[in-house]
């Protein structure tokens, strides 16, 4: 599989209109500027097109296996693993302190993006392994940090997220797998989980090969539900004090799960303390698991986002590049000609319709993605309390519309992929057939897409009596305004306008009628967030128009293109012309075509429809 990603707006965003740059004002990134992100750009994409990309396909025929208790991947994955531990990209964005790059988090989505978009399967054990990395740096002693970290950062071992088990599904506070404190201060583990990505692989090396769990479990006497769960740290095998290996602990795959998608990743069945010999330490304190779990489990869910962002990039390029090689019919203009010479599809209205769908889609969640996880940065490396805290909330309010819009419009701009190949996009010898299969279990897994809208409904909206949201929206308006005026973009700030007002009053009345009638707004939870994040990427992509704008028009003076045909040639001869161009075209096709259905869900959700409560299934 040939890996294509834009390189030029991933560029754009985080240079031009991030200016991810001057974060070396802060302490933090101070070693780190635009040249030494620029080079590490480039060696991770050329890392993603050179050594993982020719794996998905491989990832896809020959899957993962389980033969005689032991999990078996394609043996290619084995040098790729080597080489990306080897390379550093599991400690990028972890701290300096513990033997990480220290690189900012919107950059570990940069990174995340080229190496799920060019092969998901064999991606999700490192991203998975970051996360319990993260989760060590910020709640693990030292004597913790000590024991795994390092091996962990070297690839030596990897980690998982150990939260589901059968029965349970997404109601975690039913998990029943239990901890009983030892006397030797760890825990007695014991209990089932399922559908742990990574939970088992042959990819290190086994004679030192280790895996360590983030399991949730239950302390004796713990309250019922979610209150009574702690996070226990379960490695594979035991880890004496100075991080060696040791005795097997008591931790065993049950099965793999047979799968439509991403077949190459490891979705295991694990049970810990079949034989009573399973042993885990704490993270924290008891009762703090799902407090501490939620850590990893937003950045896990951003990452989630960015699965979808990363498949519909990776479709799009391949279609768009398909359908400019691809000869079929003749042009519109001539149809009535039989002898009209054939034309690349690419010139029929219906084909470049949807390729600018998936363009404008793309660049949007690229926006709410990396924007997302720029404010994260900020959070973290200000010293501005105000700044801190308005920087944080942001993050907690778009991270379920980051996996959950992100996800779904991924999978929708993989369908449409397939659709511009037509007959072909549905065989498996191209790659958007695979690209779509591995997209579809983004809105399911790391909380299901419904469950993510009832969280932006039921929490993230109402924080600190609705502050944080109000105070996002306000933002969005104070942008609007100042370019509703603009002779580029004017129109397109406008409709933003329009399109944040109908989200703030729907919203307003949503939390109104749910005072009286909760369950209804459990019913229209999704459709708002859809709205959310239709507002979010329209606002990126409003920002990214009046930056590109702005640069096309410098092109323009300092070319002499003064009248339309000028500019037009400009557009096609010039690469930075064609590229801003194309910027405006994204953003006026998303704020004619897509955000307009803020609108129409505004009127389904202010209906009162009761059917789906009402219906006797």
């Amino acid at each position: 599989m040939n890996y294509v990603a834009d390189m030029r707006d991933i560029r754009f965003l985080l240079f031009e209109v991030l200016k991810l740059q001057d974060l070396q004002k802060f302490p933090m990134f101070k070693d780190y500027g635009k040249d030494d992100y620029d080079a590490m750009l480039t060696e991770a994409y050329k890392f993603a097109r050179d050594v993982i990309a020719p794996m998905n396909e491989v990832s896809d025929q020959v899957g993962a296996k389980f033969e005689d208790g032991e999990v078996i991947l394609p043996e290619v994955f084995k040098n790729a693993w080597k080489r990306l531990s080897d390379n550093g990209w599991l400690g990028a964005i972890q701290s300096q302190e513990i033997g990480g790059q220290g690189l900012p988090w919107v950059m570990g989505q940069v990174i995340h993006e080229f190496f799920i978009g060019s092969c998901v399967a064999f991606s999700l054990t490192a991203g998975l392994t970051e996360g319990v990395i993260s989760l060590l740096q910020d709640f693990g002693t030292e004597e913790i940090k000590a024991k795994y970290a390092p091996k962990l950062l070297e690839g030596k071992w990897s980690g998982t997220m150990c939260l589901t088990e059968a029965g349970a599904g997404s109601d975690v506070g039913a998990n029943k797998a239990t901890a009983e404190k030892l006397p030797n201060g760890k825990y007695l583990i014991q209990g089932t989980k399922i559908f742990i990505t990574g939970g088992d692989h042959n990819l290190c090396d086994a004679s030192t090969a280790n895996v360590i769990h983030a399991v949730l479990a239950r302390t004796p006497d713990a309250p019922a539900g979610t209150k009574g769960l702690s996070l226990f740290v379960v490695p594979k095998y035991r880890v004496d004090a100075t991080g060696n290996r040791g005795e097997f602990n008591d931790v065993k795959v049950g099965r793999i799960e047979h799968k439509m998608g991403i077949k190459g990743s490891p979705t295991c069945v694990l049970n810990f303390g079949e034989d009573n010999k399973c042993e885990g330490e704490i993270l924290g304190a008891e009762l703090e698991g799902m407090k501490i779990m939620f850590h990893m489990m937003n950045e896990a869910r951003i990452m989630v986002g960015v699965q979808g962002l990363a498949a519909a990039g990776a479709s799009y390029e391949a279609a768009k590049s398909y359908a400019q090689e691809r000869l079929q019919g003749s042009h519109i203009l001539n149809m009535k000609d039989p002898k009209a010479p054939k034309v690349a599809i690419i010139e029929h209205a219906d084909v470049r319709r949807m390729l600018l769908w998936q363009k404008s889609v793309v660049e949007g969640l690229r926006t709410l993605l990396y924007t997302s996880a720029w404010y994260a940065d900020m959070a973290r490396s200000t010293d501005d309390p105000a700044d801190k805290e308005k920087y944080q909330g942001y993050v907690e309010l778009l991270t379920p519309v980051c996996k959950a819009y992100g996800s779904d419009m991924g999978v929708k701009a993989c369908d449409l992929a397939i659709q511009v190949y037509g007959g072909y996009g549905y065989c498996s010898e191209y790659p958007v057939e695979q690209n779509y299969r591995d997209a579809r279990i983004a809105p399911i897994y790391e909380g299901t897409n419904g469950i993510q809208a009832m969280d932006l409904a039921g929490r993230k909206l109402p924080m600190k009596s609705m502050q944080i949201f109000s105070g996002y929206l306000k933002e969005i308006g104070t942008f609007a305004d100042k370019y509703k005026a603009h002779p580029g973009v004017g129109k397109l700030a406008t409709k933003l306008s329009d399109a944040k007002n109908l989200m703030a009053g729907i919203t307003m009345k949503m939390m109104t009628v749910a005072m009286q009638d909760p369950q209804y707004l459990m019913l229209v939870a999704y459709p708002l967030l859809e709205s959310f994040g239709d507002v979010i990427a329209a606002y990126g992509l409003v920002t990214e128009a009046v930056v590109a704008d702005a640069a096309l028009t410098k092109l323009y003076q300092e070319n002499g293109a003064t009248g339309a045909t000028d500019k037009k040639k400009l557009v096609n001869d010039n690469p930075e012309a064609k590229f801003y161009w194309g910027k405006l075209q994204s953003a006026t096709f998303f704020c004619n075509n897509i955000l307009p259905n803020v609108k129409t869900r505004v009127e389904i959700m202010s209906n009162s429809d009761r059917s789906s409560l009402d219906v006797v299934f």
